[in-house]
C-alpha cells in the first residue's frame, strides 16, 4: 500500500510510541538483561514496531516464532531483511500438536497460537505491533498489559498506571510477573494502518513482505483460522504441499477418533468443513441436502 501523504497527528503517535519505549525499558531490563523481547511477525506491523524500537534508541531482542505453516515468502523474506531476528523453533509441529490435542484448531479454539507463538517470550517485558484498529476484538487491548493465569494480577492501562501497580505489588512483596507471565507493551497501538504504511515507506524507506502484493490482507500461518475464507481458498492453490500436510494431518487424527460421528465425509470433505468456517453440525446438513444424501436418522445420531 503506498502512502505518501502524512497522515493527520502522525508525528505525535510516533513521539507517543518512542517515549513509551524509552520509560518502560528499565522495566524491562528488570526481568531480563537483552531487554524487551520483540514479538516479529514479519508483517508491516511488526516491522514498524521494530523501527520505532530502533529509533527509541532501547535494548531489545527480536524473536520470530516458526509455527512449521509459516508461508516460505514470508520466511526468505524475515532472513533476507532482518538477519539479526532471532528464529525460534517450536518443540511440536503443527501436525503433531493437533495429534496431541486430538483436533484441528478452529477460530474458537485456537491452541495453535496458544502453544506455538504466545508461550514464547515468558518472564520478559514484551513488544507486539498490535493495534486497535484492526478488529473489534483488538480494539479493547491497552498499551501496557499483564499476560498471566492469575487472576489477581490482571492489568490493562497505560504505562503509568501499570508502573504504579508493579511497585504496589513489589512493596506487598510480590513478584508481579513470574514463571510463563509476562508484560506486554504495545508501543503502536493507536496507529492507523495508513500511519504504519507511511511510516515504512516515507519515513524508514523500508521493503515489505511480496505476500502484500499478491492481496495479502495479514501475514502469518497458511490455513490460519483466523484469516477470511477467500485468503484460506487462495492459499489451498498456492501452497499445495501445505494443503496436503492438512490432509495427511486430518486423516491421522481420524484414526484417533477425531470427527467420528461423520465417517462418511472423506478427509478432503472434512478439510472443506474446516476452511469455510461454518458450524459443524449446519454445514453437514447443508452439505447433506445439496447432495440429496440427508437422511435425518443419520443427523439424530450426531
Amino acid at each position: 500500500m503506498i502512502v505518501k501523504t502524512k497522515p493527520a497527528n502522525f508525528d505525535d503517535r510516533l513521539q507517543h510510541s518512542i517515549e513509551l519505549l524509552q520509560k518502560s525499558e528499565a522495566t524491562a531490563l528488570r526481568y531480563y538483561d537483552k531487554g524487551f523481547y520483540l514479538a516479529f511477525s514479519g508483517g508491516k506491523d511488526s516491522q514498524a514496531l521494530y523501527y520505532v524500537a530502533k529509533m527509541a534508541g532501547v535494548k531489545f531482542e527480536t524473536h520470530y516464532s516458526l509455527t512449521t505453516l509459516d508461508p516460505p515468502e514470508l520466511v526468505h523474506f524475515i532472513r533476507r531483511e532482518y538477519p539479526d531476528v532471532i528464529i525460534d523453533r517450536p518443540s511440536l509441529t503443527f501436525a503433531k500438536l493437533c495429534l496431541k490435542k486430538k483436533a484441528l484448531p478452529t477460530m474458537l479454539m485456537r491452541f495453535c497460537c496458544a502453544e506455538l507463538k504466545e508461550t514464547k517470550g515468558e518472564n520478559t517485558v514484551t513488544l507486539t505491533g498490535v493495534r486497535r484498529q484492526e478488529s473489534v476484538q483488538r480494539s479493547h487491548r491497552n498499551e501496557a498489559e499483564i499476560v498471566t493465569r492469575r487472576k489477581d494480577d490482571k492489568f490493562s492501562g497505560t504505562f503509568e498506571q501499570l508502573d504504579q501497580f508493579t511497585r504496589s505489588k513489589e512493596v506487598e512483596g510480590v513478584q508481579c510477573i513470574r514463571g510463563k507471565d509476562k508484560i506486554v507493551i504495545n508501543p503502536i497501538i493507536e496507529w492507523t494502518e495508513k500511519d504504519v504504511w507511511y511510516f515504512l515507506n516515507e519515513v524508514v524507506h523500508a521493503s515489505h513482505c511480496e505476500l502484500y502484493d499478491r492481496g495479502w490482507k495479514r501475514i502469518g500461518c497458511l490455513f490460519c483460522p483466523m484469516a477470511s475464507q477467500k485468503e484460506i481458498v487462495m492459499q489451498g492453490g498456492a501452497y499445495p504441499k501445505y494443503k496436503a500436510l492438512i490432509l495427511r494431518t486430518i486423516h491421522r487424527l481420524r484414526e484417533i477418533g477425531y470427527m467420528n460421528s461423520y465417517t462418511d465425509l472423506t478427509d478432503e470433505e472434512i478439510f472443506e468443513w474446516w476452511v469455510s468456517k461454518e458450524n459443524l453440525k449446519k454445514w453437514y446438513i447443508s452439505r447433506k441436502v445439496q447432495g440429496h444424501l440427508f437422511n435425518m436418522d443419520e443427523f439424530k445420531k450426531i
